[in-house]
C-alpha cells in the first residue's frame, strides 16, 4: 500500500514534471529571435540562437568574414570587419565548446576571446574622436566577453563546492559516522530532510550542529555567486537575501526558538538539492551550460526544466513536512506556514521591484547577468502588479489560517 505521504509526494512530483514541461515549451518560443545585426543584442539567448542556427555550417560562418575583409576598400570598415571576425570566431566556438565540449574550439574561443578584447581596445583609442559605437553598445560590447572569460574560474569553485556539498550529504546517511554520546552527526539531519523528512523529531540533538548550519548558508549564497559568475556580487546577494526570507519567516513562526540551528540546517537541506543539480551542470563547462540549457530549446532544456520543476515543488513540500514537524501544527497549519512564507519572499521581491521602478529594474537586471537581448523586455507592470495581488492574498489568507489553528499536543 501506497501511504499518503508517498502518494503527496508522487503527486507533487508529477506537478513539478508538468510545470517543468510546460515552462520548457513556453521559453521554446524565445529561441525564434530574428535575424539581426551581429552585435547587437548580445546575450546568452541571441549568441547562443545564432550558433544553433549556424552550426549546419560552422565552417562556412567563419570563413566569411576574413574573404570580406580582403574585400573591403576603407581602413575604418576593415577594423570594424576585423572586429566582427575576432567576434564570430570567439563565440561560435565558444557555443561549439559548451554544447560538444571540443577541445579544438575550447582553445580557440579563449584564443579569439584575447584577440577580441584587444582589438575592442585599439579601436576605441583609435577612434576616440569619431567612435564607432555609441556609449551604450560599447558598454555591451566589453560586457559580452564576460559571458565565457570567468568560466575556467567558476567550473573550478562549483567543482569543491559541489563536492562538499556530496560530502555532508554522504557523510549524513544514518550510522556511517558514529554517534557522539548521545549526539548524531548533524549532516544526519542534512540526509533526512531530504530524504526521511518525517523521521525528524526535535528530541534528537545533533553535535557540529553549528558548523553545519554555517557551511550550508555559506555554501547557499557564495553558490548562487557561481552560478552567476560573470556578474557583480550585488545581483547573487540581493537574490539570496531573497531566497532566505521563506527560510527565516518559518524559522520565527515555527515556535521553537531553541532549535533554530535545526531548523536551519532542515529548511536549507531542499535548497541544497536544487543546488546539487545546479552545480553539477555549472562544473562541467561553466555557468553559461546552465543557462544555455534552460533558455535555448533542445533535448537539455526538456530535460533540465522538468527535473528542477520536481525539485521546487517537492521542497514547497518538503518545507510543509518540516514546518508541520518542528511546530507541532496540522497540515493545514503548516501549510499556511510555508503559503505566508511564500507569500511574503514576493511581496518582498515585488516591493524591490516597484521601488526602483519594474521596467528600470528588470533592465538593470538583465544588464548584469545578459540572458536575453534588452528590446525582449517589455513593460512587466501589468503582470507585477496581478503577482502583488496574488501574494498579498496568499499571505493573508494563509496568516489567518495560521492565526485560527493551535499547535498539537506532544
Amino acid at each position: 500500500m501506497i501511504s499518503r505521504n508517498n502518494l503527496t509526494a508522487l503527486m507533487v512530483l508529477l506537478a513539478g514534471l508538468s510545470t517543468g514541461y510546460f515552462a520548457s515549451r513556453a521559453l521554446a518560443s524565445l529561441d525564434e529571435l530574428p535575424r539581426e545585426e551581429l552585435f547587437s543584442g548580445a546575450s546568452v539567448l541571441h549568441l547562443g540562437s545564432m550558433y544553433k542556427h549556424s552550426k549546419d555550417h560552422f565552417d562556412e560562418v567563419l570563413e566569411q568574414a576574413p574573404f570580406v575583409i580582403r574585400e573591403a576598400a576603407g581602413q575604418r570598415e576593415v577594423d570594424m570587419l576585423r572586429l566582427q571576425d575576432y567576434y564570430t570566431h570567439f563565440f561560435m566556438h565558444y557555443y561549439r565548446w559548451l554544447s560538444t565540449g571540443n577541445d579544438r574550439s575550447g582553445v580557440q574561443y579563449k584564443l579569439a576571446l584575447g584577440q577580441y578584447k584587444a582589438t575592442l581596445i585599439y579601436l576605441k583609442e583609435k577612434y576616440r574622436e569619431n567612435p564607432c559605437f555609441s556609449p551604450g553598445q560599447l558598454e555591451e560590447l566589453q560586457r559580452v566577453s564576460l559571458i565565457a572569460e570567468r568560466t575556467d574560474r567558476s567550473i573550478r569553485f562549483a567543482r569543491v563546492v559541489l563536492v562538499l556539498l556530496l560530502f555532508i550529504l554522504v557523510m549524513g546517511i544514518p550510522r556511517l559516522i558514529r554517534d557522539v554520546g548521545f549526539k548524531k552527526f548533524a549532516g544526519a539531519l542534512y540526509f533526512d530532510a531530504l530524504f526521511r523528512p518525517n523521521r525528524i523529531s526535535d528530541l534528537n540533538w545533533w553535535h557540529s550542529l553549528y558548523r553545519v548550519a554555517a557551511v550550508l548558508l555559506g555554501i547557499y549564497l557564495f553558490s548562487l555567486v557561481i552560478i552567476t559568475s560573470f556578474v557583480s556580487w550585488r545581483i547573487p546577494l540581493i537574490l539570496g537575501v531573497l531566497g532566505l526570507i521563506p527560510l527565516f519567516t518559518l524559522l520565527v513562526i515555527s515556535g521553537a526558538p531553541g532549535k533554530l540551528p535545526e531548523m536551519l540546517v532542515s529548511f536549507l537541506a531542499p535548497k541544497m538539492l536544487l543546488l546539487i543539480v545546479a552545480l553539477g551542470v555549472v562544473a562541467v563547462r561553466g555557468p553559461n551550460l546552465l543557462f544555455s540549457w534552460i533558455i535555448v530549446s533542445g533535448t537539455p532544456q526538456r530535460i533540465l526544466l522538468p527535473i528542477l520543476g520536481m525539485l521546487l515543488f517537492r521542497k514547497l513540500h518538503l518545507n510543509m513536512i518540516l514546518a508541520r514537524k518542528w511546530s507541532h501544527r496540522s497540515r493545514r497549519g503548516a501549510s499556511a506556514m510555508s503559503g505566508m512564507a511564500w507569500g511574503f519572499q514576493l511581496l518582498a521581491a515585488g516591493g524591490l521591484l516597484y521601488l526602483f521602478g519594474p521596467r528600470k529594474s528588470l533592465e538593470i537586471l538583465n544588464r548584469e547577468l545578459l540572458l536575453i537581448p534588452p528590446q525582449l523586455i517589455g513593460s512587466p507592470g501589468g503582470i507585477l502588479g496581478s503577482l502583488m495581488v496574488f501574494a498579498g492574498v496568499l499571505s493573508l489568507a494563509s496568516l489567518l489560517i495560521f492565526l485560527y489553528n493551535r499547535t498539537k499536543s506532544i
